[in-house]
């Protein structure tokens, strides 16, 4: 049996993403990070210590003449993708970014461009696609049990006290959007896996809170399809961190609760009065049941596999064969077309 030769990664970015990335890289065989980068050297020192790395840089092109690398992976900041990417694309590296992958079409585009002319795979995390609860509504959606989907709907919660929130000096108030820029690309990817092409038809900001950094505080925003009808709810003033996506069918609605990893299933009732309607509370009540103690069970067997774990791992199974991009560059861009087009709205 010929051994894998392991394929060489170089991370730039020391903030919360690169943790995400680096457990999952550390538990995906075949994969070896190698050096960190950050513009903050004394961050990427830190950061290069704890996690073991012998080198750590505070300039991507150090890193890209030093080390030998298969990949770069972008954990920086939106408004630095563009470049960075097409820096270690000229190199010759793979490239795998955090989402969004651009702030515009312009610099998607671009970014396409020099990986078609490169020859080098463009990668895009989109990862709560890949949360386990989530392929399973693709799934069922994909096999039609639920029915024509008509209508999305997906609430999302960043806790009113979270870092990103509270530090006025955090680049994410930088974006276009405030804040609802770094939160926005997941929802977006999300309803647009469901319904296809979508436009912005309404979007509606608002701030509640007094605090000035902060442009607005919440978010609503309506997209529509050929195929059906999107919101979003977006908040920063509620007390903790969720995401809930509501798939509507016209045979079934699914309820998915993608960070309690719980989906349940809602079927058309018809009549019955309130004798029926205790039962759906009932079996809905038992599926909320079984499905949180299934998770449980997964989580500590060490079964459970999050979405960063799964997207980077197909992603590098790409690198590898040339094929079955789990985000193609296609789909990236039009989540910043969406993105580009909610964003200069609020």
């Amino acid at each position: 049996m010929n051994k894998i030769k392991p394929l060489r990664v170089g991370v730039v970015g020391c903030g919360g993403a690169a943790f995400w990335h680096l457990s999952a890289m550390r538990k995906i065989h075949g994969i070896k990070p190698v050096a960190i980068c950050d513009r903050n050297e004394a961050l990427a020192k830190r950061v290069a210590g704890f996690l073991h790395f012998k080198s750590y840089y505070a300039d991507l092109s150090e890193m890209l003449d030093k080390e030998k690398m298969d990949v770069v992976d972008i954990c920086a900041p939106p408004q630095t993708h563009l470049a960075l990417s097409v820096q270690a694309m000229e190199a010759g590296c793979h490239v795998l970014t955090e989402k969004p992958m651009a702030l515009t079409t312009q610099e998607a585009d671009e970014m396409i461009k020099v990986a078609r002319a490169n020859q080098v795979l463009l990668g895009v995390v989109h990862n709560e696609l890949f949360m386990p609860v989530v392929m399973k509504a693709r799934s069922m959606v994909k096999s039609g049990v639920i029915g024509d989907v008509v209508a999305v709907s997906i609430t999302d919660s960043m806790a009113k006290d979270a870092d990103l929130v509270l530090n006025k000096d955090h680049w994410c108030h930088k974006l276009p959007g405030g804040i609802f820029g770094e939160m926005l690309p997941h929802p977006l990817y999300l309803v647009q896996a469901f319904l296809g092409e979508l436009e912005p038809v309404a979007v509606h900001s608002r701030k509640l809170g007094g605090r000035d950094w902060l442009a607005a505080d919440e978010l609503r925003v309506i997209l529509e399809g050929k195929n059906g009808l999107a919101t979003i709810t977006e908040s920063v003033n509620w007390p903790e961190d969720f995401m809930v996506l509501d798939i509507f069918g016209t045979k079934m609605s699914l309820h998915v609760d993608i960070w309690g990893a719980v989906m349940t299933r809602y079927a058309v009732a018809g009549g019955g009065g309130r004798f029926r309607r205790g039962g759906q509370n009932l079996e809905q009540g038992f599926q909320r049941l079984g499905g949180t103690a299934a998770t449980a069970f997964n989580v500590i067997s060490g079964r459970f596999r999050d979405g960063h774990r799964s997207v980077i791992q197909q992603f590098f199974e790409s690198v590898r064969t040339g094929i079955g991009m789990p985000v193609t560059v296609e789909e990236a861009r039009e989540a910043v077309r969406l993105y580009q087009a909610v964003t200069a709205q609020i």
